[in-house]
């Protein structure tokens, strides 16, 4: 995979040479304010796969509930939230993959903050599924320094 995608309005384009380490569904409250939805679905890869093609994202930080910091980038025309970076673990970036130019090459196989999900989304057998959030452990055990602060 190297992959690529965007925002809504095509201002902001960016590409990626690495594959995910993983990739799993977000129920906390605040991706879904962030989506507008009842989750988000999210690729993490190496911040220095991630390479802005087109244009220039604006940001936000905020506090997570977990007391990092959260940093979104987002394009400033439409307002898509492309990726952020967490305090916690700033080698990675978290791409939502709703943005990517083929979302459905996506292979979702974890649920995290579950404990938040609404009522009427069904979750997959077999998947991963995290009450909080998600133990990466295994996905990084090539490069376990990447769950680093």
């Amino acid at each position: 995979m190297p992959f690529e995608g965007g925002c809504q309005c095509g201002a902001v384009r960016y590409g990626c040479g690495a594959q995910p380490f993983v990739s799993y569904t977000c129920h906390c409250l605040a991706c879904q304010k962030l989506t507008g939805s009842a989750f988000a679905t999210c690729i993490q890869v190496p911040e220095e796969s991630l390479s802005i093609v087109k244009g220039a994202p604006s940001s936000r930080a905020r506090p997570a509930n977990s007391g990092n910091r959260l940093t979104t980038s987002f394009c400033a025309d439409c307002g898509s939230a492309l990726y952020s970076e967490n305090s916690a673990r700033p080698r990675l970036r978290t791409i939502y993959a709703g943005t990517l130019d083929c979302a459905a090459d996506v292979e979702v196989n974890a649920h995290i903050w579950t404990k938040r999900r609404l009522p009427w989304v069904v979750l997959p057998k077999g998947h991963r599924v995290f009450s909080e959030a998600g133990d990466w452990r295994e996905d990084y055990a090539a490069d376990p320094s990447r769950l680093e602060r």
